[in-house]
C-alpha cells in the first residue's frame, strides 16, 4: 500500500500505518531470540510415542535406540493468555547418560522450525487456529523425533517454552478490535 501526497511517494505513512496495525506485542520482539522465557507458567509435556515399535525400556532401563519419538503439548499454567503465533518449543539439550553431556549436536531433529542464535532447535506450537492460548489451556501436541545415528544412550529432552504473555489490558484491547 502506497499512500501518495502530491507527486511524491510518503513512505513515513506507509511506515505509520503498518506500526498501527500491528499488535503492539510484537512490536517489541524482533526476533525468536527475544521471546519470553515462559517454562515456570507454561510447561511442556513430554510422552513417548510408542508406535515406533520395538522397547523403548529394556529391564527397567533405558535402551538405546537410532530414533526415538515423543509427543509434545504445553499447558498454560498461568493466569495469563499466551500469544498463539509467538509460542515455541526449544529443545535445551538432550544428554548422554554415560557421560552426562549435551549430544545435541550430535543428534538429528527433523522437523524443527528453525534454531536459536545459541543454535538450539526450536519447534511452533500449533493451537488449531486460535489466537491465544488460555489460562490452564493446553496447546495441540506435536511430534518430536530424535535421530541417533551414534545410538547413543538418551534422557529426555530438556525443553523450554518461548513466547508472548499478554498483559490483561492487551487482552481487553484485543477483544474489543474483534468485537468491530
Amino acid at each position: 500500500m502506497v499512500v501518495r501526497t502530491g507527486r511524491y511517494v510518503n513512505k513515513y505513512a506507509c511506515f505509520l500505518l503498518i506500526l498501527l496495525l500491528m499488535p503492539s506485542s510484537l512490536l517489541a520482539v524482533s526476533s525468536i531470540d527475544d521471546l519470553q522465557d515462559l517454562t515456570g507458567g507454561v510447561i511442556p509435556l513430554l510422552s513417548y510415542d510408542t508406535r515406533e515399535g520395538g522397547e523403548l525400556f529394556s529391564n527397567g532401563r533405558l535402551s538405546s535406540r537410532g530414533r526415538v519419538s515423543y509427543f509434545v503439548r504445553v499447558k498454560n499454567q498461568s493466569g495469563d493468555p499466551i500469544q498463539a503465533d509467538s509460542l515455541i518449543v526449544v529443545v535445551q539439550k538432550i544428554q548422554e547418560r554415560a557421560r552426562l553431556r549435551d549430544v545435541t549436536s550430535d543428534l538429528g531433529l527433523p522437523g524443527a522450525d528453525g534454531h536459536t542464535k545459541e543454535g538450539h532447535p526450536y519447534f511452533y506450537v500449533s493451537l488449531n487456529n486460535k489466537l491465544t492460548l488460555e489460562p490452564y489451556g493446553e496447546s495441540e501436541s506435536f511430534r518430536l523425533e530424535i535421530k541417533n545415528p551414534n545410538l547413543f544412550r538418551l534422557y529426555p529432552p530438556v525443553l523450554r517454552v518461548r513466547g508472548i504473555r499478554l498483559t490483561p489490558t492487551q487482552v481487553y484491547q484485543n477483544a474489543l478490535n474483534t468485537n468491530d
